[in-house]
């Protein structure tokens, strides 16, 4: 009988073919058949998956894939079409999941560059929705208070007559954050997570944050101390830095770490008062931590001060011009390492808000994961596929080789943009358009 049972799967598979020629519903109405004669295949859900997604059966999509995916959890092509199908559902977290995992077992290696840029762009977009969640629920979130462990340091605020001095409070924010996650004590709150829950919080009060918006940040990231301060221009040559801890739940200030110097020794004032704000949080080094913190990344203040311009245009929402100013930076200084990875950095949040669904299936075109997509570009490799197909649910042993190579997949319809539908900014039926990642506010 088993002879017989492969020759009629066989056939069937190739009644297929008919399919290429025939309504996208017809085509469906097939795989559907073939899906609920073996409902546990993976071919069969893989591919039904897949002609859901390019059918903008999202729901159903996913349903189908993540079956697929039970079956054979290391087929890059289901993980990407799950990825895909998540993002235009607005499940990010999950899209974030399935593109790892392509990361993980996925073939084509222009997909996955673009899977690196797009997590990048994602990872902006859930913390966006993190911090929306969070206030939504702050009186929960209130009643907990946070660890005394767990720091956040605030953008310093800065005065003087030279404005074009302004970014050092952002530049200066960032290096006291570096020094503070130095010891293995404290637990500090990263600057793009509590950026994105400040600018959430000012889009609700409709302007620039205050002392009061620091604190309820503060219990919303469940921060049990604030850094907060100030960086005051004396001079045309000399800065005052004055730096608080503040307790979250009692909003008193716990204590206080002052100092001034000359410009040209700021990198030897921070290192100061960081050391004075470790006193202030009741936290003693180690050797090995105290030598960490008295490293520098840079002693160019010129490139310091483009790095600075950087934080402050990517905290806007500008990562072009965030970029720009990172390479700038490291140009100033190549040594400045943290200056290059933020260069890396914004450029990924470039390219993956600019991709769209389309543009990433198109990464597989030419490769033998195409070969998992259903539609074709001719007769032949409809039955080469068809026949493939049936092969592999009748040895489930060559899952693995379900794709063949030297196959070109074919597009569908003009979908809509996954990432943009995930914000709720996309358009149906616009195709190639990029995700929408922008400023969200300034504080």
């Amino acid at each position: 009988m088993r002879p017989h049972r492969s020759f009629a799967t066989i056939l069937f598979a190739l009644s297929l073919v008919g399919c290429t020629t025939s309504s996208s519903g017809h085509s469906l109405a097939h795989l559907e058949q073939a899906q609920r004669a073996e409902p546990g295949s993976f071919a069969a859900n893989r591919s039904l998956g897949i002609a859901y997604y390019k059918a903008a059966r999202f729901a159903d999509a996913r349903a189908a894939l993540e079956t697929a995916s039970r079956a054979n959890p290391k087929d890059g092509t289901t993980a990407l079409y799950l990825g895909l199908a998540a993002e235009e559902l607005g499940d990010v977290p999950a899209a974030k999941r399935a593109y790892s995992t392509y990361l993980s077992v996925g073939r084509t290696s222009r997909v996955r560059m673009q899977l690196q840029s797009r997590l990048a762009a994602l990872t902006r977009i859930e913390l966006a929705e993190d911090a929306k969640r969070a206030v939504q629920q702050e009186q929960a979130i209130g009643a907990i208070d946070g660890a005394p462990t767990t720091v956040a340091v605030l953008p310093l605020r800065f005065s003087g007559s030279d404005s074009s001095l302004r970014p050092l409070g952002r530049g200066l924010a960032e290096l006291l954050t570096t020094d503070l996650a130095r010891s293995s004590k404290l637990t500090v709150i990263e600057r793009a997570r509590l950026q994105a829950v400040l600018d959430e919080l000012a889009l609700q009060r409709q302007g620039s944050t205050d002392a009061s918006t620091n604190v309820r940040a503060g219990r919303l990231l469940r921060a049990g101390r604030l850094v907060q301060g100030s960086i005051l221009q004396l001079d045309e040559s000399q800065l005052r830095v004055d730096a608080a801890v503040v307790d979250v739940s009692s909003t008193q200030v716990r204590g206080v770490a002052q100092d001034a110097d000359q410009m040209e020794q700021l990198f030897a004032l921070e290192k100061r008062i960081a050391l004075d704000l470790f006193d202030q949080l009741g936290v003693t080094l180690t050797v090995a931590e105290r030598n960490a913190i008295e490293q520098r990344p840079t002693r160019s203040l010129a490139a310091f001060l483009a790095f600075s311009r950087g934080l402050t245009a990517e905290d806007e929402g500008r990562y072009d011009e965030a970029n720009r100013f990172y390479r700038d930076a490291a140009r100033i200084d190549p040594d400045f390492a943290p200056a290059m990875q933020k260069s890396r950095d914004t450029r990924m949040l470039v390219v993956g808000s600019r991709l769209s669904g389309q543009s990433i299936e198109r990464g597989l075109d030419g490769t033998a994961e195409s070969a998992a997509a259903p539609g074709s570009r001719g007769r032949g490799k409809a039955v080469s596929d068809a026949v493939h197909a049936a092969a592999e649910d009748l040895n489930p042993s060559a899952a693995g080789d379900a794709t063949a190579p030297g196959r070109s997949g074919e597009h569908g319809p003009p979908q809509k943009d996954p990432a943009s539908a995930a914000t709720k900014t996309d358009k149906p039926g616009k195709a190639n358009r990029g995700m929408a990642i922008g400023r969200r506010g300034k504080t």
